[in-house]
């Protein structure tokens, strides 16, 4: 590991994210809602950009195309727990991600369950993907999501499945340590092991997470909570990208065998010693060479 990784992974112990994540429910959610109502989407501009704002279900979603004409795009989907808004700096980091990859970007701000069930969520993610279907066919979107937004991204397969068979499926899915909740004494354990090396998000969360998702729902579809028990079946390739000293890569294993299960084409990448969702934060050599991969995949994936 590089001297600025491992000063970047003393940093982010030391300011003490992962203690945040473990208020009571209550707590948790008042706190979230605070720095939801302080956040703002950021009016950014670039000359070979044209930068929108549309409404779709009520929800905001940024889109961004290239003036020079794009017949590719990406639904870019950001994380946050399932309850924190994309901040302004990952709004700017999706503008990098459009630039270097040639794609159309689509980033929704998608209902939180600070507010609702993760139903809404998904009602909303499909909506727009459908609005995209207008623009560009199948094959030319890809879908990628980080963390709960990776939940998002691979969950859209089992959503098109179970409610919206008619739905073609996007040509390509890359998801950065989905978030999912554990089902098995199995996960759990090794959820506790990993919990002992990840800086960022504590295995308890994931626990917490079944009622925050739930919202007070219970007809909540479990393959939303629990996205490995998700039907797969016709989905496109798909990359899954971890770091080895998450707890969420507790879950890896039980991916597998259900892409194995419907037959699905997929990589499983995981960065040795890396943390949670390393690729999108490019400010250490080994997270930095982590967004080259993704970019690189990106446009490999995506059809020609």
């Amino acid at each position: 590991m590089s001297v600025q990784y491992e000063v970047l992974k003393a940093l982010v112990k030391a300011s003490g994210l992962k203690k945040r994540w473990n208020m009571s429910t209550e707590e948790l959610l008042e706190n979230r809602r605070k720095a939801n109502a302080k956040n703002r989407i950021p009016e950014l501009q670039d000359p070979d950009f044209k930068i929108d704002r549309i409404t779709i279900c009520g929800c905001p979603v940024l889109t961004m195309k290239h003036k020079s004409g794009a017949d590719k795009a990406n639904l870019f989907i950001i994380g946050g727990g399932m309850i924190s808004a994309p901040r302004p700096a990952s709004i700017k980091k999706a503008l990098r991600f459009a630039k270097e990859t040639g794609l159309d970007l689509y980033v929704p701000y998608y209902p939180l369950c600070t507010d609702w069930p993760l139903t809404k969520a998904y009602e909303m993610i499909h909506a727009t993907y459908l609005e995209m279907l207008q623009h560009y066919t199948p094959g030319n979107i890809s879908v990628l999501g980080t963390s709960s937004g990776g939940n998002l991204a691979l969950g859209m397969v089992s959503y098109i499945n179970e409610s919206a068979p008619d739905t073609p499926m996007p040509g390509y899915i890359m998801a950065i340590s989905p978030g999912t909740c554990v089902e098995t004494e199995e996960e759990w354990q090794r959820m506790l092991e990993l919990d002992r090396k990840d800086v960022a998000i504590p295995a308890e969360y994931m626990k917490t997470a079944v009622g925050i998702m739930k919202h007070g729902d219970e007809s909540v579809p479990d393959y939303m909570i629990w996205l490995q028990k998700g039907n797969f079946s016709n989905c496109p390739r798909v990359t899954f990208i971890y770091g080895s000293d998450e707890t969420l890569y507790a879950c890896a294993p039980s991916f597998e065998t259900a892409m194995k299960k419907h037959g699905v084409d997929y990589e499983m990448i995981v960065g040795e010693g890396m943390f949670h969702c390393y690729p999108v934060f490019p400010v250490c050599k080994e997270a930095k060479e982590g967004w080259a991969m993704m970019v690189r995949k990106i446009k490999e994936n995506t059809a020609t």
